[in-house]
């Protein structure tokens, strides 16, 4: 479990870089509209950093009982 929640940890950090990567250097990629693609890629990779951390606090407090 602990392994899954490092994988989800390391796995939205890469998604936030590739939105804010996107944010960046996206018109070229995406066209001028871009702005609207890469916040959303951003967010998700938040919300995923976000379970990652609810899943490594369950699983600590899980093994102190």
């Amino acid at each position: 479990m602990r392994n899954y929640a490092i994988l989800v940890l390391v796995l939205g950090i890469a998604v936030c870089l590739t939105g804010a990567a996107l944010m960046a250097f996206g018109e070229g990629v995406l066209g001028e509209n871009h702005a609207g693609i890469a916040t959303v890629i951003g967010i998700v990779g938040i919300g995923l950093i976000g379970c990652a951390g609810a899943l490594i606090a369950a699983r600590s407090s899980r093994s102190s009982q």
